[in-house]
C-alpha cells in the first residue's frame, strides 16, 4: 500500500536537518579544507546515516545492502583505512643513488601513504560523501523533501556569495575579517579558483528550479491565458536573486576558467529559457518571460563589472614574461596554464611507478619534486602544485587503479540513473542539472573542485537527488513500491505536488 505523501515526511525530519547541516557546514566553514573542522564533518555524517535508519525503523538498510553505491563506497573506504594503517614512510639520502628516497611501508605491496594525517584527510572527505550518496538513494526523503534540499543548497550559496561580496567590498586581507591570506580569496573560500566551481554548480541548480516553476509545474493558460502564470511565485521572486548572486560569485574567484564557465552557464540558461518559453508561452506571458530574463542578465552584468572588472581583467592579461630569455609556443602554452602540463606529466610518471595502490592520500606532493626540474622546486612550495590541478590523475596516482575504479564503479551506479532518464529531459532542473554538473568535470580536467569538500557534497547531492526529483521512472512504466514503507510512490507524490488527494487524477 503507497503511504500518503505527508506521513513520512516528519519521520525524515531529523535526516533533512542533519543533511542540510552538512552542507551550509562544509560550505562556510572555509570550504570544509580544514582538517581541524573535518571531526564536526565526519560526525555530522555519522549521525545522518543513524537518522536514516531510526527514522526508517531500520526498513532502509534493506535498500543500503543491496545498493552498488553503498557496496562500492564501502570498499572504498576500506581501502582509505588500509592506506591510513600502512602509513608511515620517511625520508632519506640515498648514498648510492645519490638522490633522495623514502622508505617502504610498514606492510610492502599492500595500500600505503605516506602520513597519517594526509591519509586521515581522504577519509574525512570520502566518508561524507558517501554518507549523502547512500542517504539520498535510499529514498527516506520524497521528491518534495528533496527539492526543498537544493532549495536550500543554493539559497544558502548565494547568501555565501552575498557575504563574499561584502567581504570583498570592505578591502579586508583577511578571509572572515581574521585570517591575512596573500592570494586572492573569496566568501569562504582561500583558494579563488573553489569559488568559481561551487558558485556555478549552485547557479545551475537555481536556474533549473526557477525554469522549473516557470515552464514545467505552471498554471493552466484555460485560467489567465494571456499571463505568464505560476503555481509557486514565491519560489520564482527567491529563486531570482538567488540565481544573480551564484552567477557574481562564480566570476568573483577570478579564475580565468571559472569565468569562462560562467559564462557558458549563462548563455546556456538563456538560450534554453528562451527556446522553451517561446514554444510554452503565450505573448503576454514572453514579454514577461523577456523582462524577468533582462533584469537577470542586467543585475548580473552590472554587479560582477561593479565588483569585479579589474580582477578579471588581470587573470585574462597575458603572463609577463622575462626579458631575453626565449620561449617556445609551447613554453607559452604552459605559462598561460600555470605550468600545468608539467605536473601532469610528473603525475602520470608517479601513476606508472605505482600503478595498482598509488602512493596514498597527498602522497603526489612528496613525490612531484623527482619529476619535474630542479628550477621548480621553489614554485612547489609557493604555488599550491601540492595538487595536479586534474582531480582524475591525482586521484588516480594517489589510490592507483583499484582505488580509482571503486570511485568510479560508484559515480557509474548513480550516472546510470541519469542515463536512464534521458527520455526526461524535456524536465528543466534535469536539463540544467545535467550541464552543470558536465561543466564542474570539465572544470576538474584544469583545477581540482573535487578535492573540496563543500563543491563535492553539493555535487553529490544534485548528482543522486535531481534525477528522483524530476521522476524518471514514470517517464517509462512506474516504479515498483519496496513495501519498506519509505517511498511514497510516484503516484501520491506527484498528487501531493498538485494539491490532491493521492488516487486522483485530475483537479
Amino acid at each position: 500500500m503507497i503511504a500518503p505523501a505527508g506521513r513520512d515526511r516528519p519521520r525524515a525530519l531529523a535526516t533533512r536537518v542533519v543533511l542540510g547541516f552538512l552542507l551550509a557546514y562544509t560550505a562556510w566553514a572555509w570550504g570544509g579544507l580544514r582538517p581541524s573542522f573535518h571531526e564536526a564533518g565526519v560526525a555530522a555524517a555519522g549521525i545522518l546515516l543513524a537518522a536514516v535508519l531510526v527514522e526508517s525503523r531500520w526498513a532502509s538498510w534493506r535498500a543500503m545492502r543491496r545498493d552498488p553505491v553503498f557496496i562500492l563506497g564501502l570498499v572504498f573506504l576500506g581501502y582509505l583505512a588500509i592506506q591510513w594503517l600502512n602509513a608511515g614512510r620517511t625520508q632519506y639520502f640515498d648514498v648510492g643513488y645519490q638522490r633522495w628516497a623514502y622508505t617502504k611501508p610498514p606492510w610492502p605491496h599492500w595500500p600505503s601513504a605516506f602520513t597519517r594525517p594526509d591519509a586521515a584527510q581522504m577519509l574525512a572527505w570520502f566518508f561524507p560523501a558517501w554518507a549523502i550518496a547512500v542517504t539520498v538513494r535510499t529514498r527516506t526523503l520524497d521528491r518534495h523533501a528533496l527539492r526543498g534540499l537544493l532549495m536550500f543548497a543554493v539559497c544558502n550559496a548565494a547568501v555565501l556569495a552575498a557575504f563574499g561580496l561584502i567581504q570583498f567590498a570592505s578591502g579586508t586581507r583577511s578571509i572572515y575579517w581574521m585570517q591575512p591570506l596573500k592570494s586572492h580569496f573569496f566568501a569562504s573560500f582561500a583558494y579563488g579558483n573553489h569559488a568559481a566551481p561551487f558558485f556555478v554548480l549552485a547557479g545551475g541548480v537555481a536556474a533549473g528550479l526557477l525554469y522549473r516553476e516557470i515552464f514545467d509545474i505552471r498554471r493552466s493558460h484555460a485560467d489567465t491565458p494571456s499571463a505568464l502564470s505560476l503555481r509557486h511565485p514565491r519560489r520564482v521572486v527567491v529563486l531570482v536573486p538567488v540565481l544573480v548572486l551564484c552567477l557574481v560569485g562564480a566570476n568573483m574567484g577570478f579564475s580565468r576558467t571559472g569565468v569562462i564557465l560562467a559564462g557558458m552557464l549563462v548563455v546556456f540558461v538563456a538560450a534554453y529559457g528562451w527556446m522553451r518559453g517561446w514554444r510554452l508561452l503565450q505573448p503576454a506571458g514572453r514579454l514577461n518571460f523577456m523582462a524577468l530574463s533582462l533584469a537577470v542578465l542586467g543585475g548580473f552584468y552590472f554587479i560582477v563589472a561593479g565588483f569585479g572588472e579589474q580582477g578579471i581583467r588581470t587573470e585574462f592579461a597575458p603572463k609577463p614574461v622575462d626579458a631575453g630569455v626565449p620561449r617556445t609556443a609551447w613554453d607559452r602554452v604552459s605559462l598561460e596554464l600555470g605550468g600545468r602540463p608539467q605536473y601532469v606529466r610528473a603525475a602520470v610518471a608517479i601513476w606508472k611507478e605505482h600503478p595498482w595502490f598509488g602512493v596514498g592520500g597527498w602522497g603526489y606532493k612528496y613525490l612531484v619534486a623527482s619529476h619535474v626540474p630542479e628550477s621548480q622546486w621553489a614554485a612547489l612550495e609557493k604555488k599550491g602544485w601540492a595538487n595536479v590541478h586534474c582531480d582524475a590523475l591525482q586521484f588516480l596516482a594517489e589510490f592507483g587503479l583499484v582505488g580509482f575504479g571503486l570511485l568510479l564503479g560508484a559515480f557509474g551506479a548513480v550516472a546510470r540513473e541519469w542515463v536512464a532518464s534521458r527520455k526526461c529531459r524535456h524536465d528543466a532542473l534535469w536539463m540544467m542539472g545535467a550541464a552543470t554538473l558536465g561543466l564542474v568535470v570539465v572544470f576538474s580536467v584544469v583545477d581540482l573542485p573535487f578535492r573540496n569538500p563543500a563543491i563535492l557534497y553539493t555535487w553529490v547531492v544534485a548528482l543522486a537527488a535531481i534525477p528522483r526529483i524530476c521522476e524518471i521512472r514514470p517517464c517509462g512504466k512506474k516504479p515498483a513500491v519496496a513495501g519498506n514503507g519509505l517511498e511514497n510512490g510516484w503516484a501520491a507524490e506527484s498528487a501531493a505536488e498538485r494539491g490532491m488527494a493521492p488516487g486522483k487524477t485530475g483537479p
